[in-house]
């Protein structure tokens, strides 16, 4: 699939698994997961992909897997929690949608951040006229960042990419002042 410079179309997704299960793309636990190097010596980001959408989950699956990213899909915020509980510090980045039924990625947010406080969250919402309060709220609590739905596939690893980048730096920085403090 290449990234492109247009608004998806259904014709995108043609020739794509249509058997879309529900569980994880990737269900594995923490025993079967390499711990070791990748070429280079740094392992694959990983991203959970938080999307109630089955069209949503799998064209992320496909943008991050073919950018190198390690990808876990699930399609609802308790099964976003259940990954996470799983493995609290494992994950790089959680691409989260807001709107999902029985718990909405604004419960799940706070959810996750309630396990884990540096948890690295990039919500994605179709509806931010809608929900600017929530998305404001979700911003001043620690949230990373948000992008429009619909957005194409190089506007999300972009984002996703941004994102990831800012965070290495904060905690470069972050150690580099703890360092100089206690020396």
């Amino acid at each position: 699939m290449m990234l492109t410079e247009r608004p998806l179309r259904s014709e995108d997704f043609q020739g794509m698994n249509n058997e879309l299960n529900p569980q994880p793309a990737i269900n594995l636990d923490a025993s079967q997961i390499s711990s070791g190097p990748v070429s280079g010596g740094v392992r694959p980001r990983r991203i959970l992909v938080v999307d109630d959408e089955p069209a949503a989950r799998l064209l992320a699956n496909r943008v991050f897997s073919e950018a190198g990213y390690e990808v876990i899909t699930v399609e609802s915020g308790f099964e976003c929690l259940d990954q996470f509980r799983k493995r609290p510090n494992w994950f790089d980045l959680i691409l989260l949608d807001l709107s999902m039924p029985f718990m909405d990625g604004e419960e799940t947010f706070r959810r996750l951040r309630a396990i884990n406080p540096l948890v690295v969250v990039l919500l994605s919402t179709g509806f931010f006229a809608e929900a600017q309060g929530r998305v404001e709220r979700m911003l001043s609590g620690g949230l990373s960042g948000f992008i429009r739905k619909p957005h194409r596939p190089d506007e999300l690893l972009a984002k996703v990419q941004s994102i990831l980048e800012r965070v290495k730096f904060s905690r470069v920085g972050c150690a580099a002042n703890d360092m100089a403090s206690s020396a």
